[in-house]
This record gives C-alpha cells, sequence and structure tokens, in this order.
C-alpha cells in the first residue's frame, strides 16, 4: 500500500481532498460483499491515514469511513472479519440478505439491513469457480450455479440499496461484457479493467478483473475525466520497469522459516485419502506417471522415486497429507533437483493440493528461483519446500498486501 501511495502524483491527492472537502458527506459509507478478508477496508483506512498525515490546510475536513457492514458465506471468513475490520452487522448469506433486506449475521441475530443514510460504496468479490479456467464444470452467468447466483444476489441488493459506487473483483475469465450490461441495465455507468498482482507491487501471481460501476444518479468522472481515463491511472499506479522486484521470500516469517519439528499436527499419518495400493488406477497416479515419463523423472516405485516424502517421514504436516499430495509434491522435488536447485535449501513454494500440470516448481528457465508465487489464498495449505511445512496463515495474507499485528 505504501508503494502504491508513492504513485499518487500531487495534483491526485489535491483533486481527492478538493472533492471531500466539497462534498455534502461527513463520511464516507461502505458496504462489503463476498469480500473474503475484507482487504478492501483495510486497504482503504490506510489510504484515509495517509491523506489525513501531516495536512497543512485549514479547510481540508478529514477523511473518515463508517463500515456499515460485511456479508460473507463462509464461516472462517466471518471470523476473520469480525477479528479485524469488525463491522456492526455481519450477515451469514448474500442471496438471504438480498432478498429481504434481513438476514441472520454471525452473532446468530437476525438483522434487518439499514437504508436510512445512502450507501456510498459496495465492494464485491463474488463467487468466481464457476468462471475460472481451471474448473472442470464452468458455468456462465445464468446458469444456475454458485458464481451466476451471487452475481445476481448483488445485482438485487444494488437494486434496493442503490449505491453511489460499485466496485466489483472477479476472476479474468468471468464474462465481463454480461456483467457490465447487468448493471448499465439498472442506471449504472459501467468499466472494467484486467490486472494482475505482480504488477502492484505483490510478488504473487493473481490475475483478476476489477469493475467499477457509476450509479448515474448520484456520481460521475470529475469533469474531463472518463473510463479510459481511469483505465490509464490504474496503469499509472502499476510498478514500472526499473523497481525493484520484492521476493516472495521476504514475507516469510523468519521465526518459521526453518524445518516442522517432528510433531507439528494432530493428524493421523495416512489419515486422508485411499491407500496407495487402492489408488493405482486413479486420475491423478495416471497423471504423475506421464509426467515422470515426458520429463525423465525416477519413477515413484524405484529407488529415490519419493524424495520428498522420504525426507519428511517424521514431518507430521507433511506425512499426514494424501498420497496423492505427497507424491505431486516429491514429482516438484525431482524436478528441482534435475534443474539443480536443492528444495530443501532454497525455498520453493508448492501447492499439492492442485493438479501439477496447472502448478509450477518455482524455477525459472534460468535456473534461478521464482520471485513471483503462484496464487496464495489462505484457504489452501502451500508448502515451502525448505521449511518442510506449510505457509503460515498470516503469511498467506501477507502475499496479498494484508498485514495483521501478532496478539
Amino acid at each position: 500500500m505504501n508503494e502504491l501511495i508513492s504513485t499518487l502524483q500531487p495534483n491526485d491527492i489535491k483533486t481527492i481532498k478538493k472533492a471531500w472537502s466539497s462534498s455534502s458527506s461527513p463520511l464516507i459509507r461502505v458496504g462489503t460483499v463476498c469480500s473474503g478478508t475484507d482487504a478492501p477496508i483495510l486497504a482503504l483506512k490506510q489510504l484515509l491515514s495517509e491523506l489525513n498525515h501531516d495536512n497543512d490546510d485549514d479547510a481540508f475536513t478529514k477523511m473518515e469511513m463508517e463500515h456499515v457492514f460485511s456479508c460473507e458465506n463462509v464461516k472462517f471468513k466471518r471470523d476473520f472479519i469480525q477479528q479485524t475490520t469488525n463491522p456492526p452487522l455481519i450477515f451469514n448469506d448474500l442471496i438471504e440478505l438480498a432478498t429481504s433486506l434481513e438476514g441472520v449475521c454471525h452473532d446468530g441475530s437476525t438483522n434487518h439491513m439499514p437504508t436510512d443514510d445512502d450507501l456510498h460504496i459496495l465492494i464485491a468479490g463474488t463467487e468466481c469457480k464457476d468462471f475460472s479456467s481451471l474448473s472442470s464444470s464452468r458455468k456462465g452467468i445464468n446458469d444456475n450455479g454458485k458464481s451466476g447466483n451471487t452475481f445476481w444476489a448483488t445485482h438485487t441488493l444494488v437494486k434496493k440499496l442503490k449505491p453511489s459506487i460499485i466496485i466489483l473483483e472477479n476472476v479474468a475469465q468471468c464474462p465481463s461484457k454480461e456483467m457490465e450490461l447487468a448493471f448499465e441495465d439498472i442506471g449504472y455507468t459501467a468499466m472494467h479493467m484486467k490486472v494482475c498482482t505482480s504488477d502492484y507491487y505483490l510478488p504473487q501471481s493473481r490475475s483478476r478483473a476489477y469493475f467499477v460501476f457509476l450509479n448515474n444518479d448520484k456520481a460521475r468522472f470529475r469533469s474531463s475525466f472518463a473510463a479510459d481515463d481511469w483505465i490509464e491511472t490504474m496503469g499509472r499506479l502499476a510498478q514500472k520497469k526499473g523497481d525493484v522486484i520484492t521476493s516472495w521470500t521476504t514475507y516469510l516469517d523468519r521465526n518459521s522459516n526453518s524445518p516442522m519439528p517432528k510433531k507439528q499436527s494432530k493428524k493421523k499419518a495416512g489419515g486422508r485419502g485411499k491407500p496407495l495400493c487402492e489408488s493405482l488406477e486413479s486420475a491423478w497416479l495416471a497423471e504423475i506417471k506421464a509426467i515422470e515419463t515426458k520429463e525423465g523423472l525416477t519413477p515413484y516405485g524405484n529407488a529415490g522415486g519419493r524424495p520428498y516424502s522420504d525426507a519428511t517421514k517424521s514431518v507430521a504436516a507433511i506425512a499426514s497429507l494424501p498420497d496423492r499430495a505427497k507424491m505431486r509434491l516429491d514429482v516438484q522435488c525431482k524436478r528441482a533437483m534435475k534443474a539443480g536447485v536443492d528444495p530443501f535449501k532454497v525455498p520453493l513454494i508448492w501447492n499439492p493440493a492442485q493438479q501439477l500440470r496447472y502448478t509450477h516448481t518455482g524455477i525459472d528457465n534460468d535456473g534461478k528461483p521464482r520471485m513471483i508465487t503462484p496464487c496464495v489464498t489462505p484457504k489452501h495449505e502451500w508448502i515451502v519446500s525448505s521449511r518442510m511445512g506449510p505457509v503460515t496463515g498470516g503469511e498467506a495474507l501477507a502475499l496479498q498486501g494484508i498485514h495483521v499485528a501478532k496478539k
């Protein structure tokens, strides 16, 4: 965030402060829907803090924000929101809320959405799995999948709340034109662009489509500014050629960056997944065999064919994984060693839950470890090779630009 703020030009800041001072509202009222960790709220708080810092203009009104509500369908995400941004209302179900503007909240109470004051900004990160190119059963916006249903629930909520500005995020492969048309039909000016986090000072490859919808009766671009200018400004905020690239390894907690102790997990080894003898004809095993043959890697059944599994037998965090996950780690380990990189000394980041054709060993064509990770989220258990253990939740959040102080 500090790097992004530093890219703002003096005229940008002057324009923001002038617009704020002329506003009839003393604060921005914001709601969040399916925003996961509520990162937009954390970012907005930091942005306002920086803009308010060392202000020497007596006519300038301090910028403040009210987080009116959050709505998140996933419990562990609501738990996180409660511990961090903690808005007065955390609704459990978006479709329920959109239907009646009333719903059960995280604390078990049933509440009505406050509508006495205008909602200035609604930020939504609706379900994306059905739209993703990685999905084996992709669905469109009207195919009654979770992605389409949460999008239309957000659309219904917007028709009732009529927020001035909507910021919506989804995967880069989402049906962007259909999504824009849906909001244009209810009185919004629509625009979007595709960006990747690695272009904005975070060492993570996370490509997403970002939409901005402006209520034609309540919001507009400033004079001589249009949608194309917004896209140009977003491009100007991006990392420039010659800027120092920060490696993902700098986000690791050095106190956690050593091999895991023998008793790190309460899970029983082999407690998940079928035994290997029952999985000989499975698709994942066929994939591993095909990769070993194609890439000239030692077969898993031969001596040296399972180097990572052999080295981590006493590490509960690895030993407790199902066979398919451990064997994917073995393939990544063999790939690294073939490239001349020792993954037990050099930190590489691997996702044992993902099929190998969608993953990368973490080594560039020049034989050097990659400085940028794949798309890392707190939900998945990514493995740091040299640690012989997972990325921590705090590290995964940091790779998304969210820094949460330890208690």
